[in-house]
């Protein structure tokens, strides 16, 4: 299986990382960039005195597929020559095919183009032509792909919306949502990159988003896995500053894609930028995992990327350390030695989740209607720590409570049981253990429980169980069952003689710090 060439977000950049682990499929990185035509009144920001800037921000974030803006054919001409790896899409928007590109750029090592078109945003799309109030004539260049590390097709469109005409921005969003749905018959996986001339609040974007509209388009930025990384706003006019609240460059994706990690670039050499708008930069799969229901992510944070690396990977159910530390609900095992170096459980999980169900209408993973679990181990407990968590989990309510809420959360570790399950306006559960049962817990006040493996069995996976041991097994297995619980038990050898166990007597959930291996293992059965 191939290793997957990721990012890690520092200060100011992304910068090309390696998975210590290996995930379903090799991201693919795709980026949306308005280079700025080569107008030579722009003095020291000209075309020629930049160019390589815009090369050097291509190479350095590894994109594989960038949709361009503004390109006119000399700029188009120069990238070719600078990016040797590269080929192109696309034609002018002029009637002899001249003028400014919506080129597509794709690496010629990781795909290659099965099908490509362009059509004017106008009322007679398949011919050079202006649409309605607009000033200029503008286009869409779309390609099929195939990802040669993969085998997988998909479709990219790239745009550039007028920058003035109101009414040909709305209609642009209209034509572009039909001709996704005409030319992808396929329902391969879509991605839209383009500088829209609209924030997100603007009608031709919630065009493009109406959660009431079938064929509606994601914005990559609300359906990040990791919180999203640089400015607000894409235009800067080429100042340090930008302009916050001018985020008019986008990528959406649509059909299941997965969005990793996405990035506004606000590379500058000195205070200079490649371009008056600033780069979007999206690592995404083409495809969201096959869920795995039984698949539980031991001591998740430490893996080298906390949730995305399990999300890939389809776990249902993840596992966090948290220390109750002043105000704050860090995430480590150990006592934390100093203040503010540590991740907060907010920012590594229930943010990065919430956008997750944001995004797909009200579940972790699409087309999976069951909740997903987060098992919080406490390190520490005192009078505090639950009104801590109570504070840290309220903005999210909206996504752990009702019949079917996306996401549950049980507490396990040094917890205090009665501190949750006597308080009256409780949206948490706990982690239970054998001793629970028989009790009248419920199995939404205590969904799991919870055995260390050793003190059920002592077999390693080496030889023959015992039938005594494998007949314990099964009893705590039945008991847990009957009262509608899932059953996990901790500590249990990670291989798959153990596996096969664990799986034969109906254990739930398989306890593991090897995420990619047991989603093999698991896909395999």
């Amino acid at each position: 299986m191939l290793r997957l060439a990721s990012v890690v977000f520092a200060i100011g950049m992304l910068v090309p990382a390696v998975f210590a682990q290996e995930l379903i499929e090799p991201a693919l990185r795709v980026m949306s960039f308005n280079i700025r035509y080569n107008n030579p009144n722009d003095g020291a920001n000209a075309w020629p005195k930049r160019v390589s800037l815009v090369e050097s921000v291509i190479r350095y974030h590894e994109a594989d597929i960038i949709g361009l803006q503004e390109a006119l054919p000399e700029q188009i001409e120069d990238l070719t020559k600078m990016l040797p790896d590269f080929d192109y899409i696309g034609v002018g928007r002029e009637a002899n095919g001249r003028g400014e590109f919506s080129a597509i750029f794709y690496r010629r090592s990781r795909m290659q183009v099965l099908d490509e078109g362009t059509f004017w945003l106008s009322a007679t799309p398949d011919e050079p032509s202006k649409g309605w109030d607009a000033s200029l004539n503008r286009i869409v260049t779309w390609g099929r792909f195939e990802d040669l590390y993969t085998g997988k097709t998909f479709y990219h469109f790239n745009t550039h919306f007028d920058h003035r005409g109101q009414l040909a921005r709305k209609n642009s969003s209209e034509l572009l949502i039909r001709r996704i749905e005409l030319e992808n018959m396929e329902q391969d996986p879509v991605l839209v990159t383009g500088d829209f001339n609209a924030t997100p609040e603007d009608e031709p974007i919630l065009v493009l988003t109406d959660p009431n509209q079938p064929m509606r388009l994601t914005d990559g930025m609300d359906a990040s896995v990791s919180a999203p990384h640089g400015p607000r706003g894409t235009w800067t006019g080429w100042e340090i500053a930008g302009d916050p609240d001018r985020r008019i460059d986008y990528v959406f994706v649509r059909h299941d894609v997965t969005v990793l990690r996405y990035a506004h670039i606000s590379d500058s050499w000195a205070g200079r930028f490649p371009s008056d708008h600033l780069p979007v930069l999206a690592e995404v799969l083409l495809s969201s995992p096959e869920v795995l229901p039984n698949a539980h992510a031991h001591n998740d944070y430490h893996q080298p990327q906390p949730l995305t690396g399990a999300l890939s990977h389809g776990f249902n159910s993840v596992e966090v350390d948290i220390w109750h530390q002043g105000h704050q609900l860090v995430v480590t095992h150990n006592h934390p030695r100093g203040r503010g170096s540590l991740p907060t459980l907010d920012q590594l999980y229930l943010a990065p989740l919430a956008r997750r169900v944001q995004a797909y209408q009200g579940r972790v993973y699409p087309h999976y209607q069951a909740p997903f679990f987060l098992m919080i181990d406490c390190k520490n407990w005192d009078e505090n720590t639950y009104r801590a968590l109570r504070a840290s989990l309220a903005p999210y309510r909206w996504m752990l409570e009702g019949a079917n809420p996306a996401l549950v959360i049980f507490l396990s570790g040094s917890r205090n049981v009665a501190d949750v399950l006597n308080d009256p306006d409780r949206f948490m559960a706990i982690d239970g253990r054998p001793e629970h049962l028989g009790q009248n817990f419920s199995s939404t006040a205590m969904p799991v429980i919870s055995q260390r493996y050793s003190k059920v069995i002592t077999w390693r996976g080496i030889g023959n169980i015992t039938d005594e041991e494998k007949a314990a097994l099964r009893r705590l297995v039945t008991l847990t069952h009957a009262e509608g619980k899932k059953l996990r038990l901790w500590g249990s050898p990670d291989n798959e003689e153990v596996w096969n166990l664990l799986r034969e007597v109906g254990v739930d959930y398989i306890n593991t710090d090897m995420q990619a291996e047991l989603r093999s293992y698991l896909l395999g059965q």
